[in-house]
């Protein structure tokens, strides 16, 4: 295997965990938690279930971001930089979850980005197919 197949595994393997566990996050674990009860009882679901997915998320954005730099250090594609673009902004997202829930932000603000982080994310494993 070459260096351009590993780094295009990584990227494309990191993206899509990245992808299903933040569609799972944004449809599933927001649906259980508004299940779950009061907003104290919604609070504590959902801040679990991040707590628990934040280092795979952590690991497979930084499996993303670095199969994606690497891949375009070594190829230099137009794809490889709209990955890398998408990936950026995807990283972007995610750290302003983080923040936003720390902070009084209107529950839908968070909702629209936790649904745009997937889309983006689908952006990167779609810019990775062989034209």
């Amino acid at each position: 295997m070459d260096s351009t197949t590993a780094f295009r595994a990584l990227r494309d393997v990191g993206a899509a965990a990245w992808f299903g566990g933040s569609l799972m996050g944004a449809s599933g674990l927001n649906a259980a938690a508004d299940a779950a009860g009061g907003p104290a009882d919604r609070e504590r679901v959902v801040s679990a279930g991040w707590a628990k997915w934040t280092p795979i998320s952590r690991a497979a954005l930084a499996a993303t971001l670095l199969g994606g730099v690497a891949q375009l250090a070594t190829r230099r594609s137009r794809a490889d930089v709209v990955g890398v673009g998408l990936t950026t902004a995807a990283v972007g997202l995610t750290a302003g979850t983080a923040v936003m829930g720390s902070k009084e932000v209107p529950e839908t603000t968070v909702h629209a980005v936790e649904w745009t982080i997937p889309a983006l994310l689908a952006g990167v494993i779609l810019s990775g197919l062989k034209r």
